[in-house]
């Protein structure tokens, strides 16, 4: 008797945690799962959905046509007026859904006031319309982004730093969206330049000088006495076996933090970068958001940080001034931007604003919030100060505006496998910045002089609007 009644609680508690399980697995999958399921190109529902409503239009902030639904014969197309404007963060949806098209899949095939269109079908005949996308994203400084790459491989970034509201995005190389089907065979095989992948938010690059940004904040937190570095730059140095340069072996001479800072000089680095230490580099980026989750809507790559408190000092000197392992996307690096220019808060980046229905009502309308303080208000002051040297009379005079204050970094990578990459990061107008602009040029060279002009051009863009 005594083990048919252990037998019965053992295998009652089986089936309690059996019930346990699936009570936990039902609420993974409506609370935290329920989102990507609704948006899955795969899920029935939706393809059964499509087949009776018209996918609702993607516009710009001001309500310019950036993807809409047409009738051609007896289908229905995918039509993309900006083509490759908006390649990469509108998406497509010929084969398999990306960008906005795949993340708002279920709000475009959402059917608002059913009661009202389905008595305007009863006269007309029509599919229900389904809700259409507002993005806080500009067509024509989007444009004017795309056309100042160039055709160079790259990417540029804008936002707003007070409300997080991107305005531009743009990669290169690109695609038409409106030629995938013909051309999608050619595109998946292109290795080389992989037009596909967003490299703003996908693209992981080695950040170079504008690193010294996030290096000077862990000097300036670290050592309250900062003022009082002094070092002599004679061009070049050596470091536990590992030879570090100015650019072009350039020697600056006497400097301090400030002066090392506008004038980039990675000798003078190096060695704040071993006085702060592996163990405060790894702190402050982890806050900054290397190895972690970005908040974003869309498909990006997380940016690497590879620095401990037990890295010898030729990893330390090497990452300091941007260089060794550390990785970054152009899109983090306008969030760590616009976090300096906000006075050390980073408002979380958006790119969909609200939803409109068929009769023009507004639903679902995005409040910027704050994602948190990244930097302390003095040490975002103060970098913001060096950034304005910078281009001031630094290396990034080439972003320079009449009678407009710009705050920035510039960015000369090291690339293994080529020529430099080009960097610029920066904020106008500095009291009261409207725009924050991260620009890269895959093998362009000189940040200051090849980066430099396109986001002087932006920020011009940006403050004439």
């Amino acid at each position: 008797m005594n083990q048919l009644r252990k037998d019965i609680k053992k295998i009652f508690w089986l089936y309690a945690a059996m019930f346990l399980s699936l009570i936990i697995y039902l609420i993974k999958f409506l609370v935290f799962d329920s989102p990507s399921v609704i948006i899955n190109a795969y899920n029935p529902r939706l393809g059964a959905l499509e087949k009776n409503i018209v996918r609702g239009e993607i516009r710009d902030s001001k309500g310019i046509v950036l993807a809409r639904t047409k009738k051609n014969g007896d289908t229905w197309i995918r039509e993309y007026p900006k083509g490759r404007d908006f390649a990469h963060v509108v998406g497509f949806v010929q084969k398999g859904k990306t960008g906005i098209e795949a993340y708002s899949n279920f709000k475009l095939l959402e059917v608002s006031n059913k009661m009202m269109q389905t008595v305007d079908r009863m006269f007309s005949g029509d599919n229900f319309q389904g809700n259409h996308v507002i993005l806080t994203m500009d067509a024509e400084l989007q444009h004017t982004a795309r056309e100042l790459l160039n055709g160079r491989k790259g990417a540029i970034v804008v936002m707003e730093p007070s409300t997080g509201k991107i305005l531009a995005m743009v990669s290169y190389p690109d695609f038409d969206p409106n030629q995938l089907n013909q051309n999608w065979e050619q595109l998946n095989k292109d290795e080389e330049n992989s037009p596909l992948i967003n490299r703003a938010a996908q693209g992981l690059y080695p950040p170079g000088s504008i690193f010294k940004m996030i290096t000077s904040a862990a000097v300036l937190e670290k050592n309250e006495d900062w003022k009082d570095f002094h070092y002599n730059c004679t061009g070049e140095e050596i470091f536990d076996e590992n030879l570090i340069r100015c650019f072009n072996s350039k020697a600056h001479g006497e400097v301090d933090l400030e002066s090392a800072f506008y004038l980039s000089c990675n000798t003078g680095f190096a060695t704040l970068g071993i006085d702060v230490g592996g163990e405060q580099l790894g702190r402050i980026s982890e806050r900054l958001l290397f190895n972690r989750n970005l908040p974003y809507e869309l498909e990006y790559s997380k940016s690497q940080f590879r620095i401990t408190k037990d890295s010898k000092d030729r990893e330390i000197v090497e990452t300091a001034i941007g260089q060794g392992k550390t990785l970054v996307s152009p899109l983090h690096m306008a969030m760590i931007t616009s976090a300096i220019a906000n006075g050390g808060i980073l408002m979380q980046p958006y790119i969909i604003d609200h939803v409109e229905t068929n009769y023009g009502s507004i639903k679902d309308k995005k409040i910027p919030q704050s994602y948190g303080i990244l930097f302390e208000p003095e040490i975002a002051s103060q970098l913001s100060k060096m950034m304005t040297d910078v281009v001031n009379k630094g290396t990034g005079t080439q972003a320079k505006i009449s009678n407009v204050s710009v705050s920035g970094k510039t960015g000369t990578a090291q690339n293994a496998s080529g020529k430099d990459h080009a960097w610029f990061v920066g904020f106008a107008p500095t009291e009261k910045p409207k725009a924050v602009v991260a620009v890269i040029i895959e093998n362009g060279g000189s940040g200051g002089q090849v980066a430099g002009p396109i986001a002087r051009q932006l920020f011009q863009k940006v403050l004439n609007q």
